[in-house]
């Protein structure tokens, strides 16, 4: 029963005869008790079971035996250390610095103690002490790579970033040009605002592999980032000497010559890179989108069409790239190039609603209100609970005259809307109208309040809800309280204009009326058969005849105008 006591009495006085060894030539300042042969074995034995403790995870009671080692033996730098190293793992750093320096007080040789010390220096925020004694381990153990890169990191941590270098450049005597310690150096440089010496670094790099493309690329970006114009063009072309299939030089040259503001040589770059089928499809997109930074401008919106193209071209099996150029041919408001793309690619892509809703709005863009209705139609099969498809057939078929159709999709759509005043705002809109068109004008004007309630500051719905109130003769006080607020919001446009002076007309207000009548004239009204039809009746009313009659005439060569307006010439009379 008493095999276990001996083994660990054993240990311990291995471990002892090594704490020994540590400490064989350190002069400790402060030696309070020397412990007998006894207490040398019983503290021993102490710190042995407290490293059996420590490896279970046990820390207090590991704490607790280092403890009671000290007390029998308190010259012991091994369990100082091991105590330190316990408080430190429990965040108790005060206590933990100062059992380190007592270790150390002990044995001020022992490399880990002081390791040890410039950590709890740093967690402390003591960076002096922390500098400090990785300056001295490294200059203890100068070929130990370890040291020396924690001393370059203590001065990069402390700002210190020309000493930093130096570290580096200790390091880089013993294992060679590394490309990692160039990319520190370099970046220290840059901090440092030494950018010529960073540049050294990059060229040193090189002449150590002058085949590797990727140093020439770490230099060209360098070099770009920091105005040496003639470097990185040098590097770049380097690159393609190198490796001419490398997509990404072209992509990176590009880049260079658009901060340079030279878009044409930009684009060149750009298309090399893209006609290159090593680089995937998606990156080109991703790096598309990125150049150009979400947004086109005209002349950006015609070299992203060119662009599109040149992905179609690389990557012809690869539905995307069909997308995405017709995707361009619409940005470029080509909307009867893109349709037929669009209706290919939903052959195999029926699922992909962000291409029928593309296909939509190229119809509706087309004015195409039969395509319109067919294709919506079509989208509502695959996506029954999407409300715009259903939004598009109503607007088509009620183009198309067909109201009841248009009233079944829109008001089965709009009970797919969630969340979305705009929406909302154009199915109320549209239904108006189709109402208006059936002849429901109660329901007409209850679905324009309702597009009012959500939004006060529609200038459509204001000027088309007045216009009808006006064709009524109803509610003639509010529909010139909307007409007005319609013309200023949209002061421009002869639609609200004309309506505006309609609304007065009825209101009996002829002078008025002729104000607003001229604006809308004057605003390309001229071209519309009402507004030239409205000019000769206000025209008339102020007893103006003669006047009268040649707008009517000349609205009689318009497409719009009312069913009165052959009578009205006939017999130079008003009828209303």
């Amino acid at each position: 029963m008493r095999v276990k006591p001996i083994i660990l009495l054993f240990v311990a006085f291995v471990l002892f005869s090594t704490a020994n060894v540590y400490g064989q030539n350190r002069k400790s300042k402060t030696k309070k008790h020397t412990p007998t042969e006894a207490e040398y074995v019983e503290s021993a034995d102490f710190f042995a079971k407290g490293l059996i403790l420590k490896s279970k995870g046990d820390l207090d009671g590991a704490l607790a035996l280092f403890d009671k080692a000290l007390a029998l033996n308190p010259n012991d730098d091994a369990s100082w250390f091991e105590k330190s190293k316990i408080l430190q793992q429990t965040n108790r750093n005060d206590e933990a610095l100062e059992a380190i320096e007592k270790a150390i007080e002990l044995n001020g040789e022992n490399k880990w103690y002081l390791v040890a010390y410039a950590k709890i220096c740093r967690i402390t925020e003591n960076y002096t002490e922390y500098v400090a004694t990785y300056e001295k381990l490294s200059a203890a153990y100068p070929t130990d790579l370890e040291f020396l890169d924690e001393l370059a990191f203590a001065y990069y941590f402390t700002g210190d970033y020309a000493n930093a270098i130096e570290a580096y450049n200790k390091i880089e005597k013993e294992v060679g040009v590394d490309e990692s310690l160039t990319i520190q150096k370099v970046s220290f440089y840059e901090k440092l605002s030494q950018p010529e010496k960073g540049l050294d670094e990059f060229r040193k790099l090189i002449d150590y592999n002058p085949t590797e493309p990727r140093y020439y690329a770490l230099m060209a970006e360098f070099s770009a980032r920091n105005g040496f114009d003639e470097e990185a063009i040098a590097a770049y072309e380097k690159i393609v000497e190198l490796n001419p299939d490398d997509p990404y030089v072209h992509i990176s040259l590009a880049d260079y010559y658009n901060k340079k503001g030279d878009t044409d040589r930009s684009f060149e770059e750009l298309k090399k890179g893209f006609s290159n089928t090593t680089l995937d499809l998606k990156t080109k997109i991703n790096l598309l989108l990125n150049y150009y930074q979400g947004t086109f401008t005209p002349q950006q919106k015609i070299h992203a069409l060119e662009l599109s193209e040149v992905l179609r071209q690389a990557h012809p099996d690869d539905m995307m790239s069909h997308t995405f150029y017709a995707s361009m041919l619409y940005e470029n408001e080509a909307y009867d190039k893109a349709r037929p793309i669009f209706l290919d690619i939903l052959k195999e892509q029926a699922s992909n609603y962000s291409v029928w809703e593309q296909l939509l709005f190229c119809d509706l863009n087309l004015q195409d209100f039969a395509a319109l209705a067919k294709d919506s139609e079509n989208a509502i099969d695959y996506f029954p609970n999407y409300p715009l498809p259903y939004l598009f057939a109503g607007l088509a078929n009620s183009q198309l005259k067909d109201y009841v159709k248009a009233q079944a999709y829109l008001e089965s759509g709009i009970q797919f809307v969630v969340n979305n005043n705009t929406l909302l705002e154009q199915f109320h809109s549209t239904l108006g109208d189709t109402f208006h068109a059936m002849g429901n004008q109660e329901k007409a004007f209850d679905s324009y309040e309702k597009v009012l309630l959500i939004n006060p500051e529609n200038a459509l719905v204001l000027n088309n809800y007045a216009y009808y109130l006006s064709l009524e003769s109803l509610k003639l006080d509010k529909a010139a309280e909307m007409a007005k607020k319609a013309v200023s919001l949209d002061p421009y446009n002869s639609n609200n204009l004309d309506t505006y002076a309609w609304v007065l007309y009825k209101l009996g207000k002829y002078d008025e009326a002729l104000v607003w009548i001229e604006k809308a004239y004057n605003n390309k009204g001229n071209s519309s058969g009402v507004v030239l039809e409205h000019y000769g009746d206000i025209l008339f009313k102020l007893n103006r005849q003669e006047e009268a009659l040649v707008f009517w005439e000349q609205a009689a060569q318009k497409e719009e105008n009312s069913a009165l307006l052959k009578q009205k010439i006939q017999d130079k009379k008003l009828y209303e």
